[in-house]
Formats: C-alpha cells, sequence, structure tokens
C-alpha cells in the first residue's frame, strides 16, 4: 500500500481552479505552493493519497471555499474543515479556533478510518495543529514555515515599548510560541534556500539538523516559452489585451519590455526600479516599462505606494514610457501568457525587491525563456548563477539595476544564451516533479 500524505494548510482562501491570489495577504504564494506540490505528490507511484487539509468558509463575499471536498485530481483531495465562525477570517485571528479545528482533524480521520502516514504543514498556524496531532497520533511531522513572525517583526519596527500595540493586531505572541512549538517537536524542516534557513530561522531556537532544504517548484505544463504551434484562444486574448495596452498608452510600443509582477509593497521596491528607468535615458530609448502590481483589498498602504509611484512617473516624465495596468492578473491562465508575450518581445523581467526570501516570479519567468534581473538579497543569489541565467543586482543602486537590464538589451546573442540556459535549468532543478521528489525522500526518512 502507497503512502498516505496529509498536507495542512488552514488559512487563507484555497481551491483548485481560479485562485483569488493577491486577493489578500492571506492568499498568495502559500496557495500556489500546498497546491502544486500536492498534485506533483499525487503523480507519484509510491503515494495512494494526498488530502490538503484547510478550514471551511461560508460566506457570501467569498464563495467558492464551501464544499467540505474538492476534487482535484484522482489522488488529491482538498478537504476543508468546520472551525470557529462560518465566515471567512483572516490568519491573525484564527488562533482561538486552533483546538477545534484539531478535533475536527480527527474526527476526519475516524470517519475515513485510515491515519496518514505523515503531516506536511505549512505556516506557524498548521505547524502548531500538526504538532499536538502528531504527538496524540504517532504520526511523522515535515513541516515547511514560508514565513516567521521574528523577522517581520524586525521589519515592523516591533520594539519593548511598542510591543503590545503590535501584539494586539498581530498576535506575535501566539505566533512566536507556535513556531517554536513546531521547530521543537517537528521530525524535519524544510527551508528553501540556504539563506532562508541562514537569515529567517537564526533567531529561533533550532537544530539545523532537521532542515532540509528545498527548492518550491513551478508547473513547467503552464510555463514554458513560446512555440510555433497554434496559439490557444487564451494566448490570443491575452496578447491583444497587452499589445491593446502598448498601443494606446506608449509613444513607440514595439519596443522590448522592461517587466516585473509582484505584490504592491514597499518591500518590493517598485519605485526603486522607476528611479533607475527614470534616471536613465539611454534605458527608456532601449525598452518600455510594464509593471503588473496586485493591490491587496482594504491595505491602506497601497494608496500611499501608487502616490509615490505617481510622483516618480511625474518627476521623469515618463508617461509616454510606462504602463501600470489596474488589472489583476489571472494565475492560471494570464500570467503565464504574460510572461510568453514578454519573451516574445525579447524583454528583462526584473525583480527589485529590497529582499526576497525566495523569489518563485523570477524561475516563472525563466521557464518561459526571459532572462532575469533580480536582487542580490535572499533567494535569487542561490537561483541565479551571473552571466549564466540572469544577473544579481543591487537593489539601493538605481545604476547597478539600469546597467544590468542594458546589458541583455543591447546584446541579442547573450539575451538567447541566457534565455535558452534559464529554460534548461528551471526544468532540472525547479519543476514540482523535482520538490515532489526530494519531499518524498524526506517523508520515506522520518517514517523510518
Amino acid at each position: 500500500m502507497g503512502l498516505y500524505i496529509q498536507m495542512h494548510s488552514m488559512h487563507g482562501l484555497f481551491r483548485s481552479k481560479n485562485l483569488e491570489l493577491g486577493r489578500d495577504e492571506d492568499t498568495g504564494g502559500q496557495i500556489v505552493y500546498v497546491l502544486e506540490l500536492a498534485k506533483a505528490l499525487g503523480k507519484k507511484k509510491d503515494i495512494d493519497k494526498v488530502d490538503i487539509i484547510t478550514r471551511r468558509i461560508i460566506d457570501d463575499q467569498y464563495p467558492g471555499y464551501s464544499e467540505k471536498i474538492e476534487e482535484v485530481t484522482e489522488k488529491v483531495n482538498i478537504v476543508r474543515i468546520n472551525c470557529g465562525p462560518k465566515k471567512y477570517i483572516k490568519k491573525v485571528n484564527l488562533w482561538p479556533y486552533l483546538p477545534e479545528f484539531i478535533e475536527n482533524v480527527k474526527k476526519y480521520i475516524k470517519k475515513i478510518d485510515r491515519k496518514p502516514d505523515i503531516f506536511q504543514s505549512n505556516y506557524a498556524d498548521s505547524g502548531k495543529v500538526c504538532s499536538i496531532l502528531s504527538k496524540e497520533l504517532q504520526i511523522p511531522q515535515v513541516h515547511t514555515g514560508h514565513s516567521l513572525g521574528k523577522p517581520k517583526m524586525k521589519r515592523l519596527g516591533v520594539n519593548d515599548e511598542n510591543f503590545d500595540r503590535f501584539n494586539n493586531i498581530f498576535h506575535f505572541e501566539t505566533r512566536l510560541e507556535a513556531e517554536q512549538f513546531t521547530l521543537n517537536t517537528a521530525d524535519a524542516v524544510i527551508a528553501s534556500t540556504r539563506e532562508e534557513l541562514k537569515k529567517q530561522y537564526s533567531p529561533y531556537e533550532i537544530d539545523e539538523e532537521l532542515f532540509k532544504i528545498i527548492p518550491p517548484g513551478i508547473n513547467i505544463d503552464m510555463f514554458y516559452p513560446p512555440s510555433d504551434k497554434n496559439p490557444s484562444e487564451q494566448h490570443i486574448n491575452m496578447r491583444q489585451m497587452l499589445e491593446n495596452l502598448l498601443t494606446q498608452n506608449m509613444k513607440e510600443p514595439e519596443k522590448p519590455l522592461v517587466t516585473t509582477l509582484s505584490r504592491l509593497d514597499e518591500r518590493k521596491n517598485l519605485h526603486g526600479l522607476l528611479e533607475s528607468y527614470g534616471k536613465d535615458k539611454e534605458l527608456q530609448e532601449l525598452a518600455n516599462l510594464l509593471i503588473f502590481a496586485q493591490t491587496l483589498e482594504g491595505n491602506e498602504d497601497d494608496q500611499e505606494i501608487i502616490e509615490k509611484i505617481n510622483r516618480i512617473i511625474h518627476k521623469y516624465n515618463l508617461y509616454e514610457n510606462i504602463v501600470i495596468p489596474a488589472i489583476h492578473l489571472d494565475y492560471d491562465t494570464q500570467v503565464p501568457e504574460y510572461y510568453r508575450f514578454i519573451s516574445e518581445k525579447k524583454g528583462v523581467f526584473v525583480n527589485p525587491a529590497l529582499i526576497e526570501p525566495f523569489g518563485l516570479t523570477i524561475i516563472e519567468a525563466g521557464a518561459c525563456g526571459i532572462p532575469v534581473v533580480a536582487t542580490k538579497n535572499g533567494g535569487p543569489s542561490e537561483i541565479i548563477d551571473p552571466g549564466k541565467n540572469g544577473y544579481l543586482i543591487d537593489p539601493k543602486d538605481p545604476k547597478d539595476i539600469s546597467a544590468k537590464i542594458k546589458k541583455l538589451l543591447k546584446d541579442k546573442k547573450l539575451w538567447e544564451k541566457i534565455s535558452k540556459n534559464s529554460i534548461q535549468i528551471v526544468k532540472d532543478q525547479y519543476s514540482w516533479r523535482a520538490c515532489a521528489r526530494k519531499y518524498l525522500m524526506v517523508f520515506k526518512e522520518v517514517i523510518k
């Protein structure tokens, strides 16, 4: 009999189709990570069954999350567990309902009459849930943190004087206790990069021997380079939409594109990219700038960032060189076509973040054949081999950013070489198949 894997991702808006990525800060990369890893694990012959355990939501404002069991593939299901109020609740406010969630997971296990062989937990809430279940049911736990409380406190400038104020909003005390509890009890902990282990986990008490480095994957059936095959209707529609955006807003829409896709977040340093572009007339001659910045629902900080961006556009008079569409791209259908469009335009993808824990977008772009210029701070330094599959930049140095972009735009042979290398490296190292293979090795190791 093959393995039964139970993957826990309690918070956010979790479903298998029409993902609402970026609708709020709880619904982002973790959803994609868990869903794609589950599907890849479900293809392994050693695995019988994968359940993704999440919270059930019955809320008119958030339709599509109330079905108790949603089939993803033949071997993979999303299982929604009741706990707390029926309505949608942000992750920072879910802590009081963990005991009820744990009891209802136990009822589900009893109902299907099969104990999981492994708990794979994601983030602090599910980490705590699975640590308790692991101890009670004697089932090994493999934990993936995604993001951690102590680094977030540092970013927010939390100190002894203002701790109570921040704690009332983010419940850091409860979160940190859950994180340390999980790190003390898990049989293995997954980090995406050595940089993540070093920087994110250093404030905690950890046993480094428990850590395994497994980079996330991407779906190479979705993210692939442009081809000569008959284009799909999706491709034609997306291409037409992008062409219209360029034609309507740019003086010379035929130019290559410098582009980025990220949340509208101060740390993503979109203003740094704009400053770099605005200060460099040669770069403006070589390429236009296209920025997709996904906004968060009800986030007051977004307006401040938008005003900052508008000031830079006005300062350098970039109105005919730049487009920032107020469009939320659908992850499954539009994002891959966006990357292929940029690749066809011989563009460059930029991740100018002040720090990037991993950098999934640079792998997605690389899979579609776009050379990448990315921050040297964080995960990209372990993904990019400078001159082979892109270049690293100092995100606070506008000249460095523009120089690396121009290097790729001015040398067609270099662009082609890096494009081909990027496609191959992603296939070999960053597919979900490769990620699932490494996870399965860890699962078997801890089960022994």
